[in-house]
């Protein structure tokens, strides 16, 4: 059973109660109090000594998503960032609580980094670096989504352009997690990040860089018998094929 430890707190901070007077109410340590509001496990008789003495059900506290849920909002949300679908973003998030998203490391990643995705398209840069950074944050010492870094350092390389600052270090620090978990990562965000990273050096004037990566792109796409931006690729390092020869670069 999964509670939800901001209601409890957002009920308690309601009643103007601090966490040392609910605990001496109720009989229990304020450590009780605070590992509760953590999300953290305390015993179940603490927690209904608590709902009792802020007048919450169970109800209000359990959060209720399915894995089954959960896999399948995530990959509509992929879905979504694939086809560039980001008109049904916001519905799609609003499709679970805040609570609920919050619930698992995962599925609170996800939302910090598609909220931030919304922001950008507004063009609110600093509230979205803000969110991304919070996403890369949740993913610290998480062996299992360490994957993740991946999207989330090129859609923070994204923003800073955007923004009119380089994020071509962004990319770079994307594709030395991607070396490292490229059998869990889609090879199309591989030949994204490659491209994105071909880019940066383009914008940088290191055309010298780009050969090299242009390769690595064009071999998952061999590998995979794709098409997948294979044109953008090809455009980049005959840009950089140009400035190599000494000609004049547009």
């Amino acid at each position: 059973m999964q509670l939800n430890h901001l209601e409890i707190m957002s009920r308690r901070q309601e009643y103007s109660v601090s966490q040392k007077t609910l605990a001496q109410k109720i009989g229990v340590s304020v450590s009780t109090v605070s590992r509760l509001e953590r999300g953290e496990n305390v015993t179940f008789l603490s927690v209904v000594k608590i709902m009792e003495a802020l007048d919450l059900t169970l109800e209000d506290i359990i959060i209720r998503v399915s894995p089954a849920a959960d896999l399948d909002i995530l990959d509509e949300l992929d879905r979504i960032r694939e086809q560039r679908l980001l008109y049904s973003l916001e519905t799609t998030l609003k499709k679970l609580t805040l609570a609920e998203w919050r619930s698992k490391e995962k599925l609170s990643i996800y939302y910090d980094w598609h909220k931030a995705i919304l922001l950008q398209e507004e063009k609110k840069y600093a509230a979205a670096l803000k969110l991304i950074n919070s996403a890369l944050k949740r993913t610290h010492n998480k062996d299992s989504l360490e994957y993740l870094k991946v999207s989330l350092y090129m859609a923070k390389g994204n923003i800073l352009y955007l923004s009119k600052k380089n994020g071509l270090s962004c990319y770079i620090e994307a594709g030395r997690i991607y070396n490292r978990y490229s059998r869990k990562i889609n090879y199309k965000t591989g030949v994204k990040l490659y491209f994105n990273i071909m880019n940066g050096y383009c914008r940088t004037g290191n055309y010298e860089n780009i050969n090299s990566y242009a390769k690595k792109a064009k071999c998952l796409l061999n590998k995979h018998e794709s098409t997948y931006l294979i044109g953008k690729i090809t455009d980049l390092e005959n840009k950089a094929g140009k400035y190599l020869n000494g000609d004049e670069v547009v």
